[in-house]
């Protein structure tokens, strides 16, 4: 089996290389090991699964019991033997909500690297978000779904379900939530009733969290719904349209809710009887199908596209993309898209906050020797700047510190927990009290984190003094050094005594994070 990584670049190293990715979900364990070539392209060499139950011991316990860890580790330990008979010269293994969610996560990892050299990276929600968009935009490429309008992107895996509204191709929304097939399952582990009454149950259930995320993702734009995981791709065999395309799967809107209403209505073994399937597979089969059929009414699409990838492809393609040099700023367009809905959400002035941003980008880089940062951080400044007038929607006192909060607590497509830690804070700067060891959400990030954080916000805290009247009248700003100074000269029209004299009043947190003092005069156009 080939995979194509088209725009992925050349590998950092010349010559095929042996690479490995290794998924620890909720409900089995995979290995996928592949070859990698000089024009980008894969060639998946072995695939491995194992059955390892651990979303039943976190979604019922909040931990992984004795015994399922055992069960997990004999089976990493299988994965290690494999991977070292390939020679395997890079590899990444994640874990997703079962793992991520226990209490024991800590222990449970530490066991993993001590007793197979496997080092497991329990990754968020929006990094799941991101590897699947990677392993879509790859297998659709050049797709109608991906190509206008706007498309549905979902997973439904044991523990979680991942959810990306894409317009014309580009993420706009996302998020993860708590509708996997298993934590569905075990939420009634304990109901004594009847099948039907417990399938009453569960729909009422996934309508009220569908209702949710409603609020959050406009789920009624979607006019393609394109469909991830084996439940889906069951259903897609079943009642897939005739195509000559082996790899992507179609199913009409008809043929899916009459085929999740049958599995419904069975039980274990009849689901396993009638579509030749093992227990752990019937296990999910009828609350996933409850998920995206529930999904499906809430949109006008005519069909659902099933294709033949999964999280792991993504994750073999970010390994190309990571030896070719490329990082998370390579999905900047996919982060700003994102970042900008989010603002439309909280009703932003998009026209003051995308000048912002940009005056702070061009300070990040005419000032590159001196913070030393990376592109990545370029990235997380823009968002911010892009953002840092959404506490408004809450309150026009005291706003960045709504502002904050609201970042903290959303998701952007492509930054993890940790880039919206960094994000909320120097948007929470931009203005009035400086960074503080008595502000919390600024104490929990890391020293190289708040070392960022002081640079960024001391830009984003001058770009936004420089449109102080929301006129966009400087149109570029330049740095200049004069004998420890650092002059920024600003070019624009009218008259921009406000916006030099509010720019110097907020030269302070520039100053302690740079030391160096700031003058400001216009310059002229050159």
């Amino acid at each position: 089996m080939e995979l194509r990584t088209t725009g992925a670049g050349e590998p950092a190293s010349s010559g095929p290389q042996t690479v490995a990715v290794l998924d620890l979900g909720a409900s089995a364990m995979r290995l996928v090991v592949a070859e990698t070539r000089e024009d980008g392209s894969l060639r998946v060499l072995e695939e491995v699964s194992r059955s390892v139950l651990l979303g039943n011991d976190t979604f019922s316990e909040g931990r992984i019991g004795v015994a399922t860890m055992d069960a997990a580790l004999k089976a990493l330990e299988g994965f290690r033997r494999i991977m070292d008979s390939y020679a395997v010269t890079q590899y990444r293994a994640v874990a997703t909500s079962a793992i991520r969610e226990a209490s024991n996560r800590d222990a449970f990892l530490d066991r993993v690297q001590q007793r197979t050299g496997i080092t497991v990276e329990a990754v968020d929600g929006s990094e799941e978000n991101r590897l699947t968009y990677v392993a879509v935009r790859e297998a659709l490429r050049g797709h109608e779904a991906l190509e206008s309008g706007c498309a549905l992107l979902v997973e439904v895996g044991g523990g979680s379900a991942d959810i990306s509204l894409l317009r014309d191709g580009e993420p706009a929304f996302s998020g993860t939530y708590a509708l996997g097939a298993l934590r569905l399952r075990q939420s009634l582990a304990s109901w004594h009733g009847t099948h039907e009454q417990r399938m009453r149950l569960l729909h009422r259930h996934v309508h009220n969290l569908v209702d949710e995320i409603q609020r959050e993702i406009p789920l009624a734009e979607a006019k393609h719904i394109i469909a991830l995981g084996g439940d889906m791709r069951i259903a897609a065999r079943r009642g897939q349209v005739a195509s000559e395309d082996t790899l992507v799967h179609t199913i009409s809107r008809e043929a899916l809710l009459a085929f999740g209403e049958q599995v419904a209505k069975q039980d274990l073994d009849a689901i396993m009887e009638s579509e030749s399937l093992t227990l752990a597979e019937a296990e999910t089969l009828a609350p996933a199908l409850l998920v995206y059929c529930e999904l499906l009414r809430e949109t006008p699409a005519a069909r659902i596209i099933v294709p033949e990838t999964s999280l792991r492809a993504g994750l073999l393609i970010d390994i190309v993309r990571s030896r070719a040099g490329h990082g998370i700023e390579d999905f900047g367009k996919q982060v700003l898209a994102s970042a900008r809905a989010l603002g439309d959400k909280y009703r932003y002035d998009a026209v003051h906050c995308a000048h912002v941003a940009r005056l702070a980008t061009q300070l990040f880089d005419a000032l590159q020797d001196e913070h030393g940062l990376k592109p990545r951080h370029r990235l997380l400044l823009e968002v911010a700047g892009l953002l840092h007038d959404i506490g408004n929607f809450v309150s026009l006192r005291a706003h960045h510190k709504h502002t904050q909060y609201l970042l903290a607590s959303s998701e952007i497509f492509g930054l993890s927990q940790d880039d919206m830690g960094v994000v909320s804070n120097v948007a929470r700067y931009h203005r009035r009290a400086l960074p503080q060891k008595t502000h919390p959400p600024y104490v929990a990030l890391d020293r190289e984190e708040r070392v960022a954080v002081n640079k960024l916000a001391a830009l984003l805290r001058l770009a936004n003094a420089l449109d102080a009247d929301h006129l966009q009248k400087v149109t570029a700003v330049r740095v200049v050094f004069e004998e420890g100074v650092v002059v920024l000269e600003i070019e624009g029209a009218g008259d921009m005594t406000i916006e030099r004299l509010v720019a110097q009043s907020r030269t302070d947190l520039f100053t302690e994070a740079f030391g160096r003092r700031v003058a400001l005069r216009e310059g002229t156009p050159r």
